[in-house]
């Protein structure tokens, strides 16, 4: 199948969710110039024929369930064991129809709260979410003690490469932002990491146990003021729920 652009099919009148689709090829419907009279913004799905909204949602449906088994394995092979059964609210589930609806549009995620609450487990049953969508493309997890741990300078070591890598990822999520020793060197990759996401517009899903009085004083104003302005805040509330063997 050939990859045109999607962008004026009414995929919400066909029932399919929102994503990056190839287009049925010329000369695989009777009525094909009617299809691309709708592909080209002309022809409301209302005015299709029956028959050709029934072709449709099978050719979409298709692929919708070849897209979610990639992603859904792509999710499994990535995911910690202890994370595996993390699954979404209707929240993360909206979130993740929007990022894959238009991932450049959608804004960033800052999960709060105090140790324990379950933030790690939310942003993994996000990423399911986002899986569940059969979007494509490929996401990106690291804690933020990984995160300057890789990207400290070694010798024979590209960590400009590596930072460019996960800077472009096309959705990332920074687990425990915060919690690391803040010096001068953390405060530099971090401001570079996110002023980068935040100018180029890609998606991130944060976590961290900071209060929202402190993230200024513990991140610097310049982190602080993209994260509010990039990001939807959510704030989970709670007791601890490692403490007594909780899982």
């Amino acid at each position: 199948m050939n990859q045109r652009p999607t962008l004026t099919v009414d995929f919400a009148g066909l029932g399919i969710p929102p994503g990056s689709y190839a287009l049925p090829t010329r000369g695989s419907h009777d009525n094909y110039d009617r299809l691309e009279r709708h592909f080209t913004g002309d022809l409301p799905l209302s005015d299709l024929a029956p028959a050709d909204i029934e072709f449709l949602r099978d050719h979409f449906a298709e692929q919708v369930t070849e897209h979610r088994q990639q992603a859904m394995n792509y999710l499994r092979a990535k995911v910690p064991r202890r994370f595996a059964a993390a699954h979404p609210d209707e929240q993360a589930t909206a979130w993740a129809g929007q990022f894959a609806a238009d991932r450049h549009s959608v804004k960033s995620l800052l999960v709060i709260g105090p140790t324990g609450v379950g933030k790690t487990h939310h942003a993994w049953s996000v990423l399911r979410a986002v899986a569940e969508t059969g979007t494509q493309l490929r996401w990106q997890m690291h804690t933020a003690a990984d995160l300057y741990a890789g990207l400290r300078p070694r010798d024979g070591e590209d960590s400009q490469s590596t930072f460019e890598r996960i800077a472009n990822a096309h959705l990332l999520v920074l687990d425990d932002l915060g919690v690391c020793k803040w010096t001068e060197w953390v405060e530099e990759i971090t401001y570079r990491l996110i002023n980068h996401r935040y100018e180029e517009c890609l998606p991130s899903i944060f976590t961290s146990n900071l209060p929202p009085k402190q993230l200024g004083d513990t991140l610097g104003g310049r982190v602080a003021s993209r994260l509010t302005e990039m990001c939807d805040r959510i704030v989970l509330k709670g007791d601890d729920r490692r403490k007594g063997g909780a899982k």
